[in-house]
């Protein structure tokens, strides 16, 4: 047994085996250190990895000893390995989409009124109407929390803090959120956190990524509601939300009721 390729070759082929069993060996030690869908994808490359340093060891030996077996065992090794990277990328981005991007839950009987609402309130009361109204909504908050268990709900983190929400810097990714909610049939986007917002951004972007949500909602007859307390924001920038956007004394008020 001895050499058959040149030790350039022989080299690039121990180099990559060094890589990716570097990168297999380090995978491997963080499946299960992680929530989902992140610790799915963490152990669908670390086994896809596995399969490559498998490869790439049969690929070294076979540099000093021929055999018809090596390059059929090879080639399945090396499939195996991409697709399982093409799966797992897939499939985390999928998941990732699912959490970002919500699709309308529950069944609504009722129909609800359309365009831009005000409401100077509590958070644990849009909670509370959300039970009651069963209208499939889609809620921008920054806590999430408080919707558990509301099958008609789906909620976007507004947080800085984790990879499972979406950072208050970046509206246009709420606009596209909200609006592919819209287009999917959701009735109803809430935001709880305009304070938070608007502290994060100046407030005129705010009010255009506001009024911009309101046209859509209207021209898919659905509802953005607003829900803040009062005195949270400056006195003009209240004035300005009432002028786009109806205020309302009580959140039934957003449900249509048959003459």
């Amino acid at each position: 047994m001895g050499l058959r390729v040149s030790p350039f070759i022989l080299l690039i082929d121990i180099i990559l085996l060094i890589f990716i069993g570097y990168a297999t060996i380090y995978a491997l030690k963080r499946v299960h250190r992680y929530s989902e869908p992140f610790n799915r994808f963490v152990t669908v490359i670390a086994v896809s990895m596995l399969f490559a340093t498998l490869g790439r060891i049969i690929d070294v030996i076979d540099d000093f000893y021929a055999s018809a077996y090596f390059t059929p065992a090879e080639q399945i090794l090396y499939f195996v390995s991409i697709i399982g990277v093409i799966y797992g990328v897939i499939s985390y981005i999928h998941a990732v989409e699912m959490k970002i991007m919500p699709r309308p839950a529950g069944t609504f009987g009722g129909s609800v009124s359309s365009g831009g609402f005000l409401y100077f309130g509590k958070k644990t009361e849009l909670a509370s109407f959300l039970r009651q109204s069963k209208v499939p909504a889609l809620v921008f908050t920054r806590d999430p929390w408080l919707y558990e268990g509301l099958e008609n709900v789906q909620t976007v983190w507004v947080t800085n803090a984790s990879d499972e929400g979406v950072a208050p810097t970046r509206i246009h990714v709420l606009l596209d959120i909200a609006v592919n909610f819209f287009r999917k049939g959701g009735k109803l986007v809430a935001i709880d956190c305009v304070e938070t917002l608007v502290l994060y951004n100046d407030f005129t972007s705010i009010f255009r990524f506001l009024t911009a949500l309101k046209d859509h909602a209207s021209n898919f007859k659905a509802i953005v509601l607003l829900v803040l307390e009062k005195d949270t924001l400056e006195a003009q920038q209240e004035r300005l939300l009432k002028r786009e956007f109806y205020e309302i004394e009580n959140l039934k008020e957003l449900i249509k009721t048959s003459s």
